[in-house]
């Protein structure tokens, strides 16, 4: 077994002709990458999740790259390249996608909104931009009570050092993938959020928003095919139950607000204006901020968090439970209360 790249969150082997997905217990949020503290079984609750989640979307024929649970904290998956785009004179170069390549990710992180909720970014991006309703079919900036099935779909770059949302003419623009294609993207997304929805809601979760990636498959009567890639868990997906933050939006609620948080976003800002991608080292060496550690009462909550909810999940879906009976939401719900 070969590694091959060591991420924020996973790291990922070679395995014959297959990759490897192990779920490590580190976490990342706001871009930063590797936090300083790591939770315990949340590898693991990880690992459970994507298999669970990628079986349960084959049963409903959604195709992905997923092909088996290797170990508690692995998936085996079939492989995809990773084509990265060049940072050139203040642009990031995708001219390696203009011979339409297969067998390889879509260069999009692509974003779901089922619930817009309080203090949504979408609301104020609108508000500021209102010329980009248009590209979500609404004729009015939605407020946050509203709800839309099939959801609302964005894209944003998925390679680059901070994503920066993209409309349909800059994405055809890069030239990384076709006006059918990205068509086909779109529909899968509203296929996979609705089954998820209606899987969340039979225990009580309230599926708000998330994001999907995508590959290239191979080239089938003139069409590339595309599938679903990555990961499906409570990292890529905000849920909530009974109003609490059941997924990374809790970690990030804990750093919401601190000097380290304040420093990321105006680290972004400030290397926005300077046309650089080096944000992270502006705010290490020119702010001096970095993220705190978590302290053991929100170490032993989050932990609690992964866990329960992948018990749901393998209960909802008529599969063992991978933790113990008492890693559940209600009781997740009641030790999160002081926290929030």
């Amino acid at each position: 077994m070969t590694p091959l790249y060591r991420g924020s969150v996973k790291d990922i082997y070679k395995q014959d002709e297959n990759l490897l997905f192990k779920y490590s217990n580190r976490y990342s949020v706001f871009d930063w990458g590797e936090m300083p503290n790591e939770i315990p079984q949340k590898g693991q609750a990880l690992a459970a999740m994507a298999a669970l989640f990628f079986e349960y979307l084959g049963k409903q024929g959604i195709q992905s790259h997923y092909l088996k649970k290797a170990a508690n904290d692995s998936i085996l998956v079939n492989e995809v390249s990773v084509l990265r785009p060049h940072w050139e004179n203040g642009v990031y170069d995708y001219s390696m996608y203009a011979d339409e390549p297969t067998n390889c990710l879509v260069p999009l992180e692509v974003i779901f909104r089922i619930h817009l909720g309080k203090g949504n970014s979408l609301e104020s991006r609108l508000k500021k931009n209102p010329a980009y309703l248009s590209e979500l079919g609404l004729s009015a900036i939605p407020d946050s009570t509203q709800s839309f099935m099939p959801p609302l779909v964005e894209c944003s770059t998925k390679l680059e050092s901070t994503d920066r949302y993209l409309t349909r003419k800059e994405i055809a623009a890069m030239e990384v993938i076709r006006a059918e294609e990205l068509q086909d993207v779109y529909a899968k997304t509203h296929q996979v959020a609705e089954h998820l929805q209606n899987l969340f809601a039979s225990f009580g979760v309230k599926l708000w928003d998330g994001k999907f990636e995508y590959a290239f498959g191979k080239d089938q009567n003139g069409k590339r095919e595309i599938f679903l890639v990555d990961s499906i868990g409570p990292d890529e997906l905000r849920l909530t139950y009974e109003g609490a933050p059941l997924s990374k939006e809790f970690l990030r609620q804990v750093y919401a607000g601190s000097a380290w948080y304040e420093a990321v976003s105006k680290a972004k800002e400030l290397a926005k204006e300077r046309g650089t991608n080096n944000w992270k080292e502006i705010c290490i060496n020119e702010l001096q901020q970095t993220p705190q550690a978590l302290t053991e009462r929100q170490i032993s909550v989050a932990s609690l968090l992964y866990k329960a909810l992948a018990n749901e999940v393998a209960r909802a879906t008529s599969q063992a439970l991978p933790f113990e009976q008492e890693a559940n939401l209600k009781h997740w719900r009641k030790e999160c209360e002081s926290l929030l």
